[in-house]
């Protein structure tokens, strides 16, 4: 096989044999003339592929197609009944809950143990517990038995184990689905990442827009036979097509709700100090969108007019100052973006202990889904050149929910107001 391929996979098939009841199992074990009493199953026929170093494979299809078992089968933890699976390279995986893991272990306990299982010195790890810790963000539970953890929490170091230990493949199943939208959008950044630094991915998912954010090449199975492989973008809307996806509508009636009625009240989620920049000159000291009552919101009508709302706070004199922000969908793709400076209004003559409200108000016209707000706090010094002095910088600074659009469906993730004008045209 040549370098260039990290995976190579030629006419594999997985067969199980189902039967109808277990007293068939054993009669066929018995009878003296090996009479047959069950069906073969094909979780997987006849399926053959190669994925290149550095490139990032989406894998997807229903839930019972063979997504699952063929990851399974490329991690070693199964084995095809025929055809033929070749590696290249350190493979790293994070398949359903609880494979790999030791739930009488505690957490760090489980990173030292994963680490040997892949070869690491316990003093290599030692050199990634820290990071491992900080991505997986589980606090004190790291040194709790991990039979203790709710899903979240598991997929959280499981994922933080899987990418820093510096894999040159990466597989990833379905088991992101269980994190928050902050982690989510998080595990889809390091996997970029990953990708930018020369490794290979296998991401399996049911999420189509993170398919086409992280992946370039797409696999569509049905039945476990290769329905189509091409690029991932196409894959994506075949399948679309096939299964009339985006049918989910969020729950309006648990809209979360607080009245806030003075700037202490608005606060930045902890969670937000992740790849937080900040040089000590100002701060965005609070973050949050409000609706037409004045209360934070974190689920948000189609069409509702809401208010970003920032209070900012100054640490030292600024003659100008400027903040902006980027609306991103959970996979981390920039939708939407403005700032003080397009919007022609910097903030002048700013001195040191001023405390600042910027409110944002706009209709909310994007697609149902989940989202992130990206927040940027900036000192303008030669905006032709695009250089800018960050003050404060936070790439995940508050959450939302947006339903579906009522009567007819959105297909686009934004919608622009229209004037339309019809003419019938007679002959």
């Amino acid at each position: 096989m040549s370098d260039a391929i990290a995976i190579k996979v030629e006419n594999l098939s997985k067969i199980y044999k189902l039967y109808n009841s277990p007293v068939d199992r054993l009669k066929e074990s018995l009878h003296p003339l090996r009479r047959q009493y069950h069906h073969d199953f094909y979780a997987l026929n006849d399926v053959s592929f190669e994925i290149k170093k550095g490139e990032s494979l989406g894998i997807i299809g229903k839930n019972g197609s063979g997504k699952s078992t063929l990851l399974k089968i490329l991690t070693g933890v199964l084995t095809p009944t025929c055809g033929s699976v070749t590696v290249n390279g350190k493979v790293s995986a994070l398949l359903e809950l609880g494979a790999g893991f030791n739930p009488e272990l505690t957490g760090i306990e489980n990173v030292y143990f994963n680490g040997m299982l892949m070869g690491y010195t316990r003093e290599e790890m030692d050199e990634r517990l820290d990071d491992i810790l900080s991505f997986a963000d589980i606090g004190e539970y790291a040194c709790q038995p991990v039979k203790t953890y709710s899903s979240g929490m598991f997929v959280r170091l499981a994922f933080a184990v899987a990418v820093l230990v510096e894999p040159d493949i990466l597989i990833v199943d379905e088991a992101l689905s269980v994190g928050d939208i902050y982690f989510q959008a998080k595990c889809i950044k390091k996997m970029r990442t990953i990708l930018d630094n020369g490794a290979t991915l296998c991401y399996v998912s049911h999420d189509m827009r993170s398919i086409k954010s992280v992946c370039s090449v797409g696999i569509y199975i049905v039945k476990g036979v290769i329905e189509q492989i091409g690029d991932a973008a196409q894959i994506t809307e075949s399948y679309d097509r096939d299964n009339d996806i985006n049918k989910s509508v969020i729950d309006s009636n648990n809209i979360a709700t607080t009245k806030c009625t003075d700037i202490n009240n608005y606060t930045i989620n902890n969670s937000s100090s992740y790849n937080r920049i900040q040089n000590g000159k100002a701060s965005f000291i609070g973050i949050t969108i409000l609706n037409s009552n004045k209360q934070t919101v974190n689920t948000i009508r189609y069409g509702e007019i809401v208010t970003l709302r920032y209070i900012i706070e100054a640490y030292e004199d600024i003659d100008i100052l400027s903040c902006g922000y980027k609306i991103c969908d959970k996979n981390g793709i920039e939708i939407i973006y403005s700032g003080l400076m397009i919007e022609d209004k910097p903030i002048m003559d700013v001195r040191k202990g001023d405390k600042i409200l910027v409110d944002w108000e706009f209709a909310v016209s994007l697609m149902h889904g989940e989202y992130s707000i990206s927040s940027v706090l900036a000192i303008p010094i030669d905006l032709d050149n695009a250089l800018v002095d960050i003050c404060d910088n936070i790439p995940i600074a508050y959450q939302f929910k947006v339903d579906e659009r009522p009567k007819v469906r959105l297909y686009g993730l934004v919608h622009w107001d229209n004037r339309v004008n019809i003419v019938k045209l007679n002959k």
